[in-house]
Formats: structure tokens, sequence, C-alpha cells
């Protein structure tokens, strides 16, 4: 509609542009159709047609209208979070702490029933299993495809069937991989005899994603906005079943364990879950410590594993027992529980040193190669030079990167509690969400509160750390920035991506320089040596990947991260690039992806 109303205006001489024509003969620099107009035209006379098509037509006025609605709208919610910060007032400025050298600290442990609350089990080779069927299932389903679109008739009813019709297919693949034991059960009874089968199968797919965010992209878009769904209670009514289970976490192992806290209490535990470093050690240091770690293990499977009474207890995720609607009935701590106890905390602690330790190494970097107080090297940004949105000195641009690093190194060590309160939030039955145009296709908003209560608490906690705060304090939740959890998770799964090849560059750069001779040669004569070539790296990730382009000009805590992706994304033309490449460098997996279909 709006094409056509554009080509009538154009047809009619815009207003205050009478130059502006179709013929062939329009002049040099004007371009003669619509379409090669539009992109480049100036701002002001792009206001003058849209008021010209306002005026002429009823249905324009009232989009222009609800979009200005929209956007002011926005814009009181931005100034009344801002205000709300300031009221506040500001915390008393502490000095940032220096970066830890391992997440693998007792001091993570201390508290036991804090930590494990979030920490998932990790995934047995029959729940493996089971995540292949489901990601087969949700491979060839269309199910946002049929949901999320606009149409008419009863949406509740359609997203029942949708949801069937995954469990149907789930069913099927389940019975050809194994027709001795599935097909009775899946075959002779309805959806809702097996619900708490379909409901294990959907947990075994979130857990995993949980504990792998690099993993089940696309796929897990698909499963958890259906859980969305299946959670209404009109949609409920379709499908006659909860299609929701609770993770299954460290937490609630032990706590349906007779002796489970004893087991988290044990000091042996933390030996038993300890990461083990070769760097810059002996291989017999290494064979001792990893001894030792068996032993630890060995030692607790002794103390606390019983053989419970009657027959063993199937593995977890056995196929037999999930149809059977029961799984690890017996109360008592067997050898493969205390097994995937350990592991399941060895899992985390890896995955906190995986996530934490890229920001951390910034974090020496940005020390290391930049004072606040000198600015040679200098980190002074100017708007509109270099595609940077904002203007700051060299000592406010040091604090703003450093406080944004701090925040991600933060946000990173808590991943999995935000990532659990993100599914509490989407899958919410209370909480209702709309379909809205975001300017990146329709979206779903959804309040999060879960989720901002934890993100305002860990940018508290930051801001005591670094004192004085500058930009924006806005948590964008819920709105056409971030219109749901699930974005605002999966954005900060990109830090890792983002920052680990970069600091794998950088370390790197002195191992290729020392390779050979003509590798130091060529870097001595391209770049002036190893240092001025780090120095240069780092003073452009640190202006420009933080210099405010992002959508609403990057000062806020989403668009920092936005603004750093912009830099990533144009990598290739940078001038040190090759220097990247001779390190091994292939690219930053990453991206805003929200694994949506």
């Amino acid at each position: 509609m709006l094409d056509a109303d554009l080509d009538k205006v154009e047809a009619k001489e815009a207003p205050g542009d009478a130059d502006m024509d179709t013929s062939e003969d329009a002049g040099p620099g004007r371009p003669g159709t619509i379409a090669e107009w539009l992109p480049n035209a100036p701002m002001e006379e792009l206001q003058v047609c849209l008021k010209a098509l306002a005026a002429e037509n009823e249905k324009v006025a009232a989009q222009v209208k609800t979009m200005l609605q929209e956007e002011r709208a926005h814009q009181a919610w931005v100034d009344k979070q801002e205000k709300e910060w300031k009221e506040k007032g500001e915390p008393e400025k502490v000095a940032a702490p220096a970066p830890k050298e391992s997440t693998a600290t007792a001091a993570q442990l201390d508290e036991p029933q804090m930590e494990v609350r979030y920490i998932p089990l990790r995934l047995t080779s029959e729940e493996r299993t089971l995540l292949g069927i489901l990601e087969g299932a949700l491979y060839v389903s269309e199910y946002t495809d049929q949901v999320d679109v606009y149409h008419v008739g009863n949406k509740a009813r359609r997203m029942g069937l949708q949801i069937q019709q995954v469990c149907a297919i789930l069913a099927g693949l389940v019975v050809s991989n194994n027709f001795d034991v599935a097909r009775r059960p899946l075959m002779e009874r309805g959806f809702a005899e097996n619900q708490h089968f379909f409901r294990s199968v959907f947990e075994i797919g979130r857990r995993y994603k949980i504990l792998s965010p690099e993993k089940f992209r696309g796929a897990y878009g698909k499963l958890i906005h259906m859980l969305q769904d299946s959670v209404k209670s009109d949609v409920m009514r379709v499908t006659d079943f909860e299609c929701v289970a609770p993770v299954k976490t460290v937490w609630t192992m032990v706590q349906a364990k007779q002796r489970g806290m004893d087991l988290l209490r044990d000091p042996l535990l933390l030996t038993a879950t300890r990461e083990i470093y070769s760097d810059g050690r002996s291989r017999a240091e290494v064979q001792a410590e990893a001894k030792e770690k068996t032993d630890a293990l060995k030692e607790l499977k002794q103390r606390y594993a019983e053989k419970p009474q009657g027959p063993a207890p199937k593995a977890q995720g056995d196929l037999g027992e999930l149809l059977r609607g029961r799984q690890n009935e017996t109360g008592v701590l067997t050898e493969d529980n205390v097994q995937t106890i350990v592991s399941s905390i060895s899992d985390h602690l890896a995955f906190q040193r995986f996530n934490r330790e890229p920001c951390e190494r910034m974090i020496q970097y940005l020390k290391a190669y930049f004072n606040p107080n000198s600015s040679d090297p200098s980190l002074e940004i100017n708007k509109g030079r270099g595609g940077s949105c904002l203007s700051h000195s060299h000592k406010t641009q040091y604090t703003f990167v450093m406080q944004s690093l701090l925040l991600w190194r933060e946000i990173m060590g808590n991943m999995f509690q935000l990532w659990q309160l993100t599914e509490q939030d989407l899958l919410d039955s209370d909480s209702s969400y709309r379909l809205c145009d975001t300017g990146q296709g329709l979206n779903r908003m959804q309040s999060a509160p879960r989720v901002s209560r934890a993100m305002h608490q860990i940018l508290h906690k930051v801001q005591s750390e670094v004192g004085s705060w500058v930009g924006l304090s806005v948590v964008h939740l819920g709105d056409r920035d971030v219109p749901n959890a699930l974005v605002f998770i999966d954005k900060y799964t990109q830090v890792p991506r983002i920052l680990a090849p970069l600091v794998s560059t950088l370390d790197k750069i002195p191992e290729v320089a020392n390779a050979s001779p003509a590798n130091k040669a060529l870097i001595d004569r391209e770049f002036g040596g190893v240092e001025v070539l780090r120095t240069a790296i780092l003073q452009d990730f640190f202006r420009h990947g933080f210099d405010g382009s992002g959508d609403d000009g990057g000062s806020c805590i989403d668009g920092r991260l936005t603004s750093c992706w912009n830099w990533c994304s144009k990598i290739e033309k940078k001038k040190y690039f090759h220097a990247f490449l001779l390190t091994g460098f292939t690219g930053f997996d990453g991206g805003f992806e929200t694994g949506l279909s």
C-alpha cells in the first residue's frame, strides 16, 4: 500500500521537490524511479513526502500516528527507567577488583544450596538418544511457521493441533528407533496417557540447551515457543495434558536422596570436581593431580553410595521407564548418582571458565595496555568519526569499557541461573505475549520480571565495584529492542564467541612472530612489531567495539553488546585482518541469532 501511495504522490510531483520526476531526462544525480530515490533521499525530502501521504490517505495517517505514539511511549519508558536509577543515588566508589586466576575455587561451593540449585544434570547416553529423536521431530515440524502468523479462526485450537502433531512425529521416531519397547505404549494409548514420556523428552531438550548454548539453536526456539503456548489453559484443553516439566538439576537430585546434602558438604567434592590445568606444569604434577581427583571420586562413592533394595534401578532416561511414567524412584544414592552429581558440577565449573575467562583476559589486556590517567595510547572517541555514535574522553571511554567487561563477566558467572529464570518467565501461564513487529519481523513480546530482577541485582553489584556509571543503566526487556527473555539470554551467549577468538588472536601473535623469521619480518614491516600490533588491535576494539553503534545509541546495557558485534562484523575490512588470519582465526561464531524458525 505504501509503495502505491508513494508512486501516486510522485506522479503528482512531491511538494517542495519540483525537480523530481520519473522521466529519463530527470537530470544527473537525480534518480529516475521512486525505488532508486528512496534509499539515498535526504531526510527533509522523506518528511515532506510522508506528510503529503498522510494528508491524502487516512490509512497512512493512522499508521504514522500509531508509529509516533509507540516511539513516544518507548522513549518515555526509557526516561522513566533512567530517572529511577538516578533517584537511587550513586553507590560508594570502590576500586575495580583484579581478575581471578580461575573460577574453579572453593568459594564457588561455600554455599552449595545456592550454587547447585541451577546446575543441570549431565545427560546420560540414554537421554542423548532421545535428544537426537527430539531434534529430528523439531527439524521437520513447522510449528512457528503455522502459529506465529496473523490468521483468523481459533488460535488455541491451531496451537493444540500443532503440539499434537509434534508429539505424533516424536512417537513415530521413537517407535522406529526401538520398536519392541515403544510400539505398544505409544501406539495403543493416547497423548495424555503418555504425557510423562513427552514431558521428559521435552525436558531433556531444554536441559541440553542450558548445558550447551552453542548447540540446538534452531530447534530450541521452536521447542520453547511450543511449550510457551502449551501452558495456556485453552491450549491445554485441546492437548489434554501439560507438556512442561521442571528441569532436572543437581539440587533436585540431592533433595530426593537420603544423604544428598551430606555429599554436597563433603570437602572431597571440591577435589573430585576440580579442573586440571597443564600450562606451566610438569607431566608428573598433572598426573598426580589427576590421580588425586580420581581417588576423591572413589572415596565419595564408598562413603555415600548404597545398593538399593530389590532390582537395580534403570539408567536415567531409560525408554521403558519413561513410557511407564517412572524413573529413579529409589531414595538412596547409587554410584551412578554420585558420578552424575560430580560430573554435573565439573561441567558447571568448566562452563563458567569458558564463559568468564575471555572477559577476565580482556580486562587484563585493558589494564596492561591502557591507563585511565594517560592518553597515550588514547581511547578517545568522537560522535560521527569512524562510525561512533558517542563522544567520550579517554578516561571516560576506559571506564565505559571496563564496566562493560565487568558486567559481562558477572553475567557469564550467573548464566545457568539466568537461563532457568528465562524459561520460568517464558513458560509462566499467568504471563501472556503478543505478536509485534519490532522492525525485525514478528516477535513475541512478553515481560520478563524474573530475569529483569536478577539483571538489576547483577548491575547493582557491578556498579558498587566501579563507582560512577557511564551511560544508561536501562536493561531492555519486553520492549521492541529486546522483545522477550529468549532474545535477551541468546544475546549474552554471544559474549564468549566474540571475546574468545579475539583473546586467542592476541595470545598467539607472539607465537606466530617467533615461529619463523619470515613471520617476524612481516609483522615488523607491516605493523612495527608484536606490541605495536597488539596495541593497535586493542585500541581499535576498545574504541569502536564500544562506540555506541547500537540500535538506540549503544550506551544502555544491551546496546554495548550490539555495538561490539558491529565491530566484529567489520573485521575483514580492518588493516590488521591478515594478522588475524596468521593466528588461525576463522571468524566470530555468533550474531544475535534467536534460534527462531
